[in-house]
């Protein structure tokens, strides 16, 4: 590696010192599953302030300090960074709620060996590292947690039977575990529930925001051809207008209308005539860029509204459409009958208003369709 290659890769690192932040910033849910993970942080700093003090009040042995001071660090390091790397997008469960818990009980595994006269108030422990799965959890899940408890509670039985039998009451501690049992269970199905509603909860708002997607595009699109329909698009042009008014800068309107549409309907019917509706409003949807809008102004007759266009380029862009829809083939309307349009183009001069406008470019239409239909024409 050269010099300038090694400076080179020295100042990639430092930009990406630079933008590194305890919490990402440019994914939510890794953000959200980092903060649920910094509470859990914070719980073991509440647990460690309790057995410290248990500690000084003689009820704990220095051996849980000190393996709590040099475990709680490892633990809490590790898995943040796992949740920074994004390793944690690897499982199926990002969140990690089941190892962070477990790694949790094991914790308090190892502090409750130590705990002599506190053994019996740090079992509530337990039940704050449960409340940390309701975020997650279903009752089958919370009940593989209280089974992992229980085991590890019971190995400390064992442990302190065989290695320090005269300092504990195995009577007590065999009540203990036996009440403990009886409380992670009933927990496990409260709290399943609780995360089950939290979860349909969450299901139905998604539902419901779809929904409510799915009414507003109902409320401003024209059932039939998919275009805005004439109250949203005169929303929308009237925001362009003032826009527009504003910045001094330009922008053309368009009216269109199908040639000969009435006998269209009478010829062929009304399905097919709906049929020619939809095809005229995909090309011109097509025709027009994403910063350009159209709507059915009524019947058979449509509004282009081409955003930053002078008079010119609006002019190409209506040529364009009404080419397309000529060459476009109906096989319902039989081999010889072709679909025209006539279009009106106008382009805003900044001293009127929309009606104005409007009237100018429907008077453009006019005169299309006295000249012989199936042609563009402008007004000034």
């Amino acid at each position: 590696m050269t010099a300038v290659d090694k400076q080179a890769k020295q100042v990639d690192i430092l930009k990406k010192a630079r933008r590194f932040s305890i919490i990402p910033k440019d994914d939510p849910d890794q953000a959200t599953r980092i903060r649920r993970f910094f509470t859990a942080t914070a719980a073991y700093a509440l647990n460690f302030g309790l057995s410290y003090a248990a500690y000084l009040w003689g009820m704990m042995e220095w051996q849980a300090i000190a393996g709590f001071l040099v475990l709680i660090p490892a633990i809490n390091i590790i898995l943040y960074i796992i949740f920074r790397t994004g390793l944690n997008l690897k499982f199926r469960d990002p969140s990690l709620t089941i190892v962070q818990m477990c790694a949790a009980i094991l914790l308090t595994m190892y502090g409750m060996y130590f705990a002599n006269e506190a053994r019996g108030i740090l079992l509530l422990v337990y039940i704050l590292i449960l409340i940390f799965g309701i975020y997650k959890l279903n009752t089958r899940s919370f009940l593989y947690v209280s089974a992992f408890t229980l085991v590890t509670y019971g190995i400390d039985i064992a442990l302190l039977s065989y290695f320090r039998s005269d300092r504990v009451n195995l009577n007590i501690e065999y009540l203990q575990w036996l009440v403990l049992a009886l409380v992670l269970v009933a927990f496990s199905v409260i709290g399943g529930h609780i995360s089950s509603l939290r979860r349909n909860l969450r299901i139905s708002r998604t539902e419901l925001e779809k929904s409510l997607t799915i009414i507003k595009e109902m409320s401003i699109r024209d059932d039939l051809t998919g275009v805005y329909n004439r109250r949203h698009l005169m929303e929308l042009l009237e925001h362009e207008y003032h826009r527009i008014s504003r910045g001094g800068a330009h922008f053309s309107v368009a009216m269109l209308d199908i040639d000969h549409f009435k006998s269209v309907n009478d010829t062929h019917g009304h399905l097919t005539g709906d049929e020619v509706l939809k095809a005229v409003s995909d090309v011109i949807r097509n025709s027009l860029r994403s910063a350009d809008f159209c709507g059915r102004y009524g019947g058979e007759e449509f509004l282009l509204v081409m955003t930053q266009t002078n008079i010119n380029g609006a002019l190409l862009c209506a040529e364009r459409i009404r080419s397309t829809i000529e060459q476009s083939r109906f096989t319902s309307l039989g081999p010889n009958f072709k679909v025209t349009v006539s279009l009106g183009v106008t382009e805003f001069t900044g001293k009127e208003d929309i009606p104005t406008m409007i009237a100018r470019a429907d008077k453009a239409l006019y005169h299309a369709k006295e000249s012989g239909r199936n042609r563009v024409e402008y007004a000034d």
